[in-house]
Order: C-alpha cells, then structure tokens, then sequence
C-alpha cells in the first residue's frame, strides 16, 4: 500500500513511534522505534529500534516476517499505524543519523510539551540498533475520535 501525501506530510512532523510483534507462539511484543527511514518506492519503511532494550523485537521479526509500527505526534495525538510483512537487514550508519534526527526531534517536542527531558532520556535509544524493513500492506488511522480503527482512504466513504 502507497502512502499518499497526506501521510508523507506527516511523516515531516515530530513523532514517537511504538513497534508491536509477536512471536510464532502468538505472545506479543512491544517495544519502541527511535528512527525510520522512507523508501522510494513510498510502500516501504525501515524502522530503527534498539535490540539492546528491546531485545524480543528482532526475533519475532525474524520468525514470523510481521511487524505492526504506529507513529504518533505527541503534538496533536494525529496516529497511523502500519502493517504488514518485515525482514531484518544489516545496521549502516546513515541508519544512526537518522535515529539521531529522530531522537532529538522527539525529545524538544516532548520537552515542548512540558515533559522533562530527564524523562524522557531512557525511552530513546539506539543501543545496538536494528532495522525492520516493513513492507506496508495496510494503513490505519489511530488518532483518537470517531475514525480511529478504519483504514486510512476509507475516511471520506465513512464521510458520507
């Protein structure tokens, strides 16, 4: 599924970003994303988390090939979440750097927000960071209010 310019707008923005998986047994995993990377094709993104701290993250990508990747923006609350089928690929540095920007971006809109930035320190780390290659297959929208659960595009029938 492409992402239309809505979406890649949104992506501009300050974000928090929260992975979910689970394992071949089913049991759920969370962990948290500190940088993603848009692919060309605008049906892919790289999403960079640290194995370090969320060390079930990786395995479960690697068993079951899904990953399901909300972004957020902790402005506004506007959430998409998306899914479909992920593989792991080597860690290279422009993935640093982008975790950097992401991090640091995240951080002064927190702090923004009035949240210290003391707190906010030990939820973002690129310690022994990883990359998911996610490719997208379904779009939702996660911002609360009456659209939240529908799949993005479906907004202007629900409209009607």
């Amino acid at each position: 599924m492409r992402l239309d310019d809505r979406l890649l707008d949104f992506f501009n923005r300050p974000l928090m970003c929260i992975i979910a998986v689970a394992d071949e047994t089913r049991r759920p995993s969370a962990g948290r994303g500190v940088g993603f990377h848009l692919l060309e094709d605008g049906e892919t993104i790289d999403v960079i988390f640290s194995a370090w701290q969320w060390p079930r993250l990786e395995p479960c990508v690697r068993q079951t090939g899904r990953i399901a990747v909300t972004f957020v923006s902790p402005s506004d609350y506007v959430s998409f979440q998306l899914k479909g089928t992920a593989t792991m690929r080597d860690t290279e540095t422009p993935d640093l750097d982008r975790a950097d920007r992401f991090m640091t971006a995240a951080t002064d809109e927190l702090e923004s927000l009035g949240v210290p930035r003391r707190l906010i320190a030990p939820w973002l780390t690129a310690r022994d960071a990883r990359v998911a290659r996610l490719a997208i297959s379904e779009i939702y929208i996660q911002t609360p209010g009456p659209l939240a659960g529908m799949l993005a595009g479906e907004q202007s029938a629900a409209k009607s």
